[in-house]
């Protein structure tokens, strides 16, 4: 691999910052810390910060924002993750995704700064993001978390004007607990004193009285949920939206007393975000098919929960399911959440993802269940072989969504 000095191309300088990541990761935010002060904290001179955590939603409520924000004549900068197909998606400036040349400068300074010391790609990153968004001045920042909260790189930033909660369940159990209570607290952790709370509907009663007596302690105020008329249009499908939207609304109504409801919904009706219930019907993966094709990047039980809810009120009949999902998921409760909407399901790897399960593996684990299982080596021939007189739904990554995207 190329030195720092040597390097002069963006996927070079990605696989370099890569290679720093340590081979035992310790959460704590030091490490960030330690490259904050060497940058002279870019973090502490941003705008209106809005940060986002949770389980579930935490996009979808930051592009709701985004595009209501927009509507509103604000110029709006967003960290989010992951990507879909190129890593520049994370970073937004004034609505924009970074473009190559930029990124590539902004990435080098920071590593120049970081000396070649141990970080996670996550945390070098998260610096680079607060580093552009204190270099070109928006209205309003939107942060999402990366997995978790109190050690989420983002945590970082002292100064926030409100905090979201999305919807929080089990995920990333190895690294944020394994329990509801230990994973909900440690989401509660971006909460600061004085710092108003929005709260979006949570799975349980147990969660939200367990986040309000967080807020409690840390005595950040709770915002009340505005509630959404259902005849309110919304860009993105699926009931479970409106409560995303909600979250968003409020968040924005807070900031700006005197945006108006044609605004905010103008903003709900144009928002877009690739790779959750998205409906595609062209393309040169999906031309030939002649019912509906559904992508989603659930991968967790409460999205599962989720598409299973959407795919009934569609009535379709029985779907064919493509899946691929991540060594480090939930594979069996996942499928068990949607098992009633397919007699069929045709497992692949995700292309590139060394912690992608096989499709042997995943067959496997499936063996339990009624339905059809059929193994492929690669996405296309999964889908070439799908009955294209049957509604066609993939899912179980986001790493998935891209792929799909990518080569569509």
């Amino acid at each position: 691999m190329k030195k720092l000095h040597q390097i002069n191309k963006l996927d070079e300088m990605l696989i370099y910052l890569n290679s720093l990541h340590p081979k035992y990761i310790d959460f704590n935010l030091n490490r960030i810390k330690r490259l904050m002060k060497k940058l002279d904290n870019p973090e502490k001179k941003l705008p209106l910060v809005v940060h986002i955590a949770g389980t579930n939603g935490k996009g979808s409520t930051l592009s709701f924002m985004k595009h209501i924000a927009e509507e509103y004549g604000l110029k709006v900068n967003c960290y989010l993750s992951p990507h879909l197909i190129k890593f520049n998606e994370r970073i937004v400036i004034n609505g924009q995704i970074i473009a190559d040349k930029l990124l590539f400068k902004m990435l080098k300074e920071v590593a120049i700064k970081n000396n070649n010391a141990k970080i996670t790609f996550f945390e070098i990153t998260t610096a680079v993001a607060f580093l552009v968004f204190s270099k070109f001045k928006s209205d309003l920042c939107i942060i999402e978390t990366g997995l978790g909260g109190k050690l989420d790189a983002t945590n970082i930033l002292e100064k926030k004007n409100i905090v979201a909660l999305t919807k929080i369940g089990f995920d990333h159990k190895e690294f944020l607990g394994r329990t509801l209570r230990q994973i909900t607290l440690e989401k509660c952790g971006i909460l600061k004193k004085s710092t108003p709370v929005v709260i979006g509907q949570q799975r349980s009663k147990y969660v939200e009285n367990l986040i309000l007596k967080e807020a409690k302690i840390k005595q950040a105020p709770h915002i009340k949920r505005f509630c959404i008329p259902k005849n309110w249009k919304l860009g993105l499908s699926g009931d479970h939206q409106y409560n995303n939207a909600e979250i968003a609304v409020t968040v924005m109504r807070t900031i700006y007393k005197d945006i108006k409801c044609s605004t905010i919904k103008k903003g709900l009706y144009k928002t877009q975000w690739p790779g959750r219930l998205q409906t595609i019907s062209n393309g040169k993966l999906f031309s030939e098919r002649q019912k509906i094709t559904l992508i989603d990047g659930a991968h967790n039980i409460d999205g599962a929960i989720v598409i299973n809810d959407h795919l009934k009120t569609l009535n379709a009949g029985k779907w064919t399911i493509i899946l691929g999902m991540m060594n480090n998921k939930d594979v069996i409760n996942f499928i068990k959440k949607i098992e009633k909407q397919t007699d069929m399901v045709f497992l692949t790897p995700i292309e590139n993802q060394i912690n992608s399960f096989s499709a042997t593996q995943l067959s496997k684990k499936l063996k339990r269940f009624d339905f059809k299982t059929m193994n492929f080596n690669t996405l296309e021939q999964a889908i070439s072989r799908a009955p294209k007189d049957k509604p066609l739904l993939i899912t179980g990554s986001l790493y998935l969504m891209g792929e799909i995207l990518e080569k569509n």
